[in-house]
Formats: structure tokens, C-alpha cells, sequence
């Protein structure tokens, strides 16, 4: 799966010369996080997370009046509290490649630029709809795991026992053993014989980590 299966197009975007009000007010009407910052609306140049916008606000201890509260925000600029040179990935980028950006960068959202442009916003939501999507978390089915040799050859083994049983597969991950010698196989999957299956499994002495 690509970014751009993912991404939210056509996002909602301030320039760096706006208030810091008019961005509260962005992030409100529109129910987001991040927005992305632009130069003259044509090149990309910092995001602005709903964070950095609490970071900067008075103190809700403050004795300052609400109306010179709105003054202030007013007068702060969105330049001046915006993280500059932000992370991006293009649309065609892996959405793996962006998870690994956004957890080691630990960052909340990605900036989607093709060619210099702007063309979308990938958040940490996003990808783990992705994630969902992909493992097929909220279709119909069973899961199992099973720990298996980690050679060629083994997952082809256990896949031709689920065709003997007329299982139909719905998704399949791996995933590290603490043993380097297997590997962790998560697998989604419809059948109407789903214990008469586990017990062939079994049976040809697979190690069955967990059934649900």
C-alpha cells in the first residue's frame, strides 16, 4: 500500500504570515490536529501541530483579559511558533516507509509533497488505519499464530493444509521470534470447519501459538 492510499487530499493549510488565532480556528472548525504551513499558498515551508499552539497560548492562570487574549493571539504569527524544515514523503512512498518516519522523527504527521507541491497530510491515524485495514482486523474470521521454522518453504506447508480445509485466506504478517530460528505468522482467515482445521494443525505438528 502507497501514501496515497492513505493521505487526506486537498488539506486544510495556513499561511505563515496568518494569526496564530486563525490557525485555533482552523484546527477547531475542521476537527484536526496539524496544519501544514505554506509560503504565498505555493511552497511548503513548517507544520503547525495543536501542540505547538498550546505551547505558545497565555496561561489559562493568566490575569490578562479575554480580550487582550484575543490581541495577543492575534498578533502572534504562525512563523513564529511553527516547526520549520518539517519531514514530508511523497504519494508514492511506501505507507511502511512513513510509519518508520513518524516513529523514529516521533512526530504526529507527515506532509505529503510530489514535486515540490503540496498534495496531501498523512497522520499517525492514517497509518493505523492502514495497519487495520491490511491485517483485516474488522472483517469476519479467526486468527492464529503459530511460531514457524524460519526457512523457505514451511508457510508454503501450512498454506496448502488451509486450501485441503477450503479455508479462504484474509490477510498474512510476520512478525520477529525470540527464537532467530522462527518467525511469528499471523494469519486472518473464513472457514466453515475452523476447529476441524486447528486440529490439523496441530496434528502436523505446527507450533500454534494462540487461536481465536
Amino acid at each position: 500500500m502507497i501514501v496515497a492510499k492513505r493521505m487526506k487530499r486537498n488539506p486544510v493549510f495556513v499561511d505563515e504570515g496568518d494569526s496564530m488565532k486563525k490557525a485555533m480556528d482552523l484546527l477547531k472548525e475542521h476537527e484536526i490536529r496539524h496544519l501544514p504551513v505554506m509560503k504565498d499558498g505555493e511552497k511548503l515551508v513548517g507544520i503547525l501541530s495543536e501542540r505547538d499552539i498550546k505551547q505558545a497560548s497565555p496561561s489559562p492562570a493568566t490575569a490578562l483579559e479575554i480580550r487582550e487574549i484575543y490581541y495577543l493571539l492575534d498578533k502572534v504569527k504562525v512563523k513564529q511558533i511553527m516547526t520549520r524544515r518539517p519531514y514530508t514523503v511523497s504519494s508514492t512512498a511506501p505507507i511502511e516507509e512513513a510509519a518508520l518516519i513518524i516513529r523514529e522523527k516521533k512526530i504526529g504527521c507527515l506532509p505529503v509533497v510530489d514535486n515540490g507541491r503540496l498534495v496531501g497530510i498523512l497522520t499517525e491515524t492514517d497509518i493505523i488505519d492502514a495497519f487495520i485495514a491490511g491485517m483485516g482486523v474488522n472483517g469476519p474470521g479467526y486468527r492464529i499464530e503459530l511460531a514457524l521454522p524460519n526457512r523457505p518453504g514451511k508457510l508454503l506447508e501450512l498454506l496448502k493444509l488451509f486450501k485441503d480445509f477450503d479455508a479462504n485466506i484474509v490477510s498474512v504478517a510476520t512478525a520477529p521470534h525470540e527464537d532467530p530460528a522462527k518467525i511469528n505468522n499471523i494469519i486472518r482467515f473464513e472457514t466453515r470447519s475452523y476447529k476441524v482445521l486447528k486440529a490439523a494443525i496441530k496434528k502436523a505438528g505446527f507450533d500454534l501459538v494462540s487461536a481465536d
